[in-house]
């Protein structure tokens, strides 16, 4: 299944100096679009962050690591 740009909201988009190809669906991308994650539930106290940032391929949303600032995301 591939999602459209529309249905989903991207917090920034990074250009790539040199296009690579995505494993998930073969074709060539330029720029990752970057997620912002909330925390929404948790069962227990927790030391982990209330928010993170996962960074998709904009063609099929497939997850790429990534790092942003010195943080590995994705």
């Amino acid at each position: 299944m591939e999602a459209s740009e529309q249905d989903v909201e991207f917090e920034a988009e990074y250009q790539l100096e040199v296009p690579v190809l995505c494993m998930q669906c073969k074709k060539n991308i330029e720029t990752l679009q970057v997620i912002r994650l909330l925390r929404k539930k948790v069962n227990f106290t927790s030391s982990l962050p209330r928010r993170g940032y996962m960074t998709v391929c904009p063609h099929c949303q497939a997850a790429f690591p990534a790092v942003l600032g010195g943080s590995l995301v994705g």
